[in-house]
């Protein structure tokens, strides 16, 4: 016996439905991200608006940028970046050769309706009869055998798929 599955599957969150937990969960994630990139930028915040800050009163900012020091602190990171951009050329040459390589051979000859039936582990009348409908469902059973049934026909109303 097959189990329908239920009505509504799968279950779609829509703006109108939206729990009001997922709503707090989205606003504390992302005010949560921005203290994170707040924080990790501080430096960065007092080189550009410290001398702002600064004129009206909110604090005492070391804004004499050391640029030379940055740089030599950050050139690991270049090296990093300019190694996995290598390494990301290198992989895309290698993927459109093989792509390439695929395409000019020729394509393998089809399976024979007995031969797919067998890997199937289905009649063969039961495959081509398959073949001729436009919309079917199948259905694999634990040992790997295949059962294919014709699907109702389906209009599309709304967001669900009715049955007619």
């Amino acid at each position: 016996m097959i189990q329908q599955p239920p009505k509504n599957w799968p279950p779609l969150i829509v703006v109108s439905d939206k729990p009001r937990w997922v709503v707090w969960r989205d606003f504390a994630l992302t005010l949560g991200m921005w203290l994170i990139f707040a924080i990790m930028l501080e430096t960065e915040f007092e080189l550009f608006f410290g001398r702002y800050l600064e004129r009206l009163g909110l604090g005492d900012f070391d804004t004499n940028a050391n640029w030379a020091r940055f740089f030599q602190r950050l050139e690991p990171y270049l090296w990093l970046i300019v190694m996995l951009l290598a390494l990301l050329a290198a992989s895309t040459v290698a993927t459109v050769h093989r792509l390439r390589r695929f395409l000019k051979q020729a394509p393998p000859p089809p399976l024979q309706a007995a031969e797919e039936a067998r890997r199937g582990r289905l009649e063969v009348a039961a495959l081509l009869a398959a073949r001729q409908l436009a919309n079917v469902v199948v259905h694999v059973t634990p040992d790997g055998a295949h059962h294919v049934e014709p699907r109702a026909s389906s209009r599309v109303s709304g967001d669900h798929a009715t049955p007619r």
